[in-house]
């Protein structure tokens, strides 16, 4: 069987459908936003409590790479979960917003939940 087509309908036919494909890709999977993170900020306050805790430097280590997987595994999902570039805060000027304080409640969640 074969199919008459005019130039003209597959000219508008490829000129309507390109920017409809490229509009529902980008309600589909839209890019990600940028999101600021104090990861300095927060791996100081951790560093100060375990100081504060007057550990052996065995339960030092362990606790520091949990810590450090914990919070690779919250920054990860994070991400992912908001489709969302984390930066941290001395690479931003302005205009990202801060999830600093929701990530270090998470992190926080995690690590008390780790067993003593």
């Amino acid at each position: 069987m074969t199919m008459n087509i005019s130039l003209p309908t597959l000219v508008l036919s490829v000129a309507l459908s390109i920017p409809t494909t490229l509009i529902i890709n980008h309600l589909v999977n839209p890019p990600p936003r940028f999101a600021v993170f104090d990861l300095k900020g927060t791996v100081q306050a951790y560093s100060k409590d375990l100081a504060e805790q007057g550990l052996d430097e065995g339960t030092l280590t362990v606790k520091t790479r949990q810590f450090s997987d914990i919070l690779n595994r919250k920054l990860t999902n994070y991400s992912i979960r908001n489709n969302v570039i984390l930066l941290v805060e001395p690479a931003v000027i302005k205009g990202a917003p801060n999830v600093t304080l929701p990530l270090q409640k998470e992190i926080s969640r995690a690590i008390a939940r780790l067993p003593s």
